[in-house]
């Protein structure tokens, strides 16, 4: 399991959001993380931005490295000063690599993808996902990660990642990778669940999700809080209130300020859209996946 943290518009430091606050994703959460049964993320960190004065393609740095130790990370963070940013730890899956090419977010063209959770039993699926790619999904996956692979899912169902991708082409991509996703575990007949907190975005929109194939269990942990104005004042971070709609959005594995009050957790089995024009809404998610775990494990249906 992992943590991570998406923020969008207006444009605001790096800094901000993974270093002042006082519950912050580098400094606590990757030590720390109170949401979540592995309490330490030190597998290795990444952070994804935009510029979106230079050019529409995501700029992304990556280690393996805890993220509490690095010292580069903590540099670039006072001058990184975006409209969208995307900040990861990670706890490695048991038996999965540490290695620079397997921290998060992933990225393809204008795209950035991550995740937070795992696969059940990716090995029974992972060769007919592959075979199931087309050339330019297959080529984006460079490490060995159940992640980057869902990735892969995703991408099959968009055009044209090096071009304009619209939130509702991110939205249909989800969804069909989910289709593919299910299809796939009932194929291969797993048995063990998945936990699938993802987010990606394309530089002016997210499309996040809370989901898990566990009927008995929540989902890992998501939130959100929105209004007119992130800011900081020492290490009392908060949102400023809007009336409207908002102008700021903040999407995070668990909250990082100190108003708790500004947070709203993201319902079980859920996405959450936030397009262009900074409007939020969310979708339900089930799967045939679900119905098939019920069924062979609990005898329920």
């Amino acid at each position: 399991m992992c943590r991570y943290i998406s923020y969008i518009c207006p444009q605001v430091l790096a800094e901000a959001l993974l270093y002042t606050p006082r519950f912050s994703l580098i400094l606590a959460q990757s030590m720390q993380a109170e949401e979540m049964s592995v309490m330490v993320n030190g597998d290795g960190f990444g952070v994804g931005w935009y510029q979106p004065e230079l050019d529409p393609n995501p700029c992304v740095f990556r280690s393996i490295k805890p993220a509490w130790s690095d010292s580069n990370l903590r540099n670039i963070a006072k001058k990184i000063y975006s409209p969208l940013i995307f900040g990861h730890v990670r706890a490695a899956s048991p038996g999965m690599p540490v290695e620079e090419v397997n921290s998060h977010p992933f990225h393809c063209g204008r795209l950035m993808f991550m995740h937070n959770g795992m696969v059940g039993d990716f090995p029974k699926i992972r060769r007919k996902l592959l075979h199931s790619l087309k050339d330019t999904a297959y080529d984006a996956i460079d490490g060995s990660t159940d992640s980057e692979h869902l990735f892969g899912l995703f991408l099959n169902h968009i055009q044209d990642p090096f071009g304009d991708v619209s939130s509702e082409e991110m939205l249909y991509a989800m969804n069909k990778m989910l289709e593919d996703f299910s299809e796939l575990f009932v194929t291969c007949g797993v048995k063990k669940h998945s936990y699938l907190n993802l987010a990606v975005t394309n530089g002016k929109s997210i499309v996040a999700m809370r989901y898990t194939t566990n009927p008995h269990v929540q989902p890992a942990s998501l939130y959100y809080m929105y209004g007119k104005r992130y800011f900081c004042e020492g290490d009392n971070c908060q949102m400023e209130p809007s009336l409207g709609n908002p102008h700021s959005i903040v999407i995070a594995s668990e909250p990082f300020t100190l108003r708790r009050s500004d947070w709203m957790k993201v319902e079980r089995n859920a996405m959450m859209i936030v397009d262009e024009d900074m409007k939020i809404r969310f979708q339900s998610v089930v799967l045939p996946v679900e119905k098939v775990s019920l069924e062979e494990n609990y005898g329920m249906l």
